[in-house]
């Protein structure tokens, strides 16, 4: 007996075709339509009316009118409606998430900004952590309060420009030592405005430092920004790859493209004999990345180097894409590429 598994409801049908017919588009420059770019989602469809989302970058706006005329040929479509989702200003948004906290997500976040930069690329940080926002004391930036201004985009927060990245983060409206405790619909709307109520500019690259693990703050970045990839970031330790895992199940339901997979502390120097030494104890092997099991790309691995470990300043934060240069540099090609 064959049991056939073809949608038989008339939306999951429908549903499909759309899906099929926007196969067929591809941003400028890209080989891959929006489909499996993930910029297209909320799909719906109500009777003879379509309705879905665009998430894309600045430059990628004639991609509307296509998607439009393209529903619009669907013979059974009464009415199109495209709802584009975009940040003003902003080429490509691209998420850093990790399993758990501790891993040196935001360090891996400011040094794949300071690597982008040096490539000639203008880019934005937003530290969207809101349990533990870093980025303003990796940045010497906790006294500075955010400023907001009245323009003809209405009234937006406006970014501190460091070390020539515009920064903006969750950590700057509250004073140092303060607990941060949002949650529900204050939260969400407080990622909503972090992300579309301020002054960015002109941006290459802006770089969401997420929050570790799975939650609301996550889902509401990944539901209602144009992300455009997901680098993850973790440790060895086997504890840290079953978070790791589930945090890939959740970026995978909501269809996002993950570029791939960060394993800082992967090693550590011995000072006296120069061995290559495990940091942790219960350490993985790096192949259980890249099995058939796992599908989560090893990008790069970067040890412990001594000169992270024996200074206590901002420095020595500064200093992490310079001491691992060449990775960094591949990182940031892996990123340059979906412009």
């Amino acid at each position: 007996m064959v049991v056939s598994t073809a949608p038989t409801d008339l939306v999951e049908i429908r549903t499909q075709e759309v899906r099929q017919s926007l196969s067929c588009l591809t941003p400028i420059g890209s080989d891959i339509d929006i489909i499996r770019m993930s910029l297209i989602r909320n799909i719906r469809v109500i009777g003879d009316d379509v309705y879905v989302r665009l998430f894309h970058g600045s430059d990628q706006g004639n991609l509307l009118p296509l998607v439009r005329d393209q529903l619009a040929a669907i013979p059974w479509t009464n009415r199109v409606v495209v709802d584009p989702k975009t940040i003003t200003g902003v080429k490509r948004t691209l998420a850093i998430g990790s399993g758990k906290g501790g891993v040196g997500k935001t360090s891996v976040t400011l040094a794949l900004a300071r690597t982008l930069r040096s490539c000639g690329y203008s880019v934005g940080i937003l530290d969207a952590d809101v349990y533990g926002p870093n980025i303003s004391t990796l940045l010497g930036a906790d006294d500075v309060s955010v400023e907001i201004s009245d323009g003809t985009e209405g009234t937006q927060f406006i970014p501190l420009d460091i070390d020539q990245l515009k920064v903006m983060s969750v950590g700057m409206l509250a004073s140092q030592g303060q607990s941060l405790a949002w949650r529900g619909p204050i939260l969400t709307r407080l990622l909503k405005q972090f992300m579309y109520d301020v002054a960015w500019g002109e941006l290459d690259f802006l770089l969401i430092d997420l929050p570790p693990g799975t939650g609301d703050a996550q889902i509401t970045i990944l539901q209602e920004s144009p992300v455009a990839s997901v680098l993850l970031v973790g440790v060895p330790g086997l504890s840290s790859d079953a978070d790791l895992q589930r945090t890939v199940a959740m970026y995978k339901q909501f269809g996002l493209p993950i570029l791939g997979f960060v394993e800082n502390f992967s090693s550590m120097q011995c000072p006296n004999c120069g061995s290559q030494l495990s940091f942790l104890l219960d350490q993985n092997h790096q192949s259980s990345y890249n099995s058939e099991d796992s599908d989560l790309n090893l990008l790069t691995s970067l040890p412990i180097h001594p000169e992270v470990l024996s200074r206590h300043s901002n420095a020595s934060v500064k200093t992490l894409d310079q001491i691992h240069q060449s990775q960094f540099m591949d990182l940031a090609r892996h990123c340059i590429a979906l412009i």
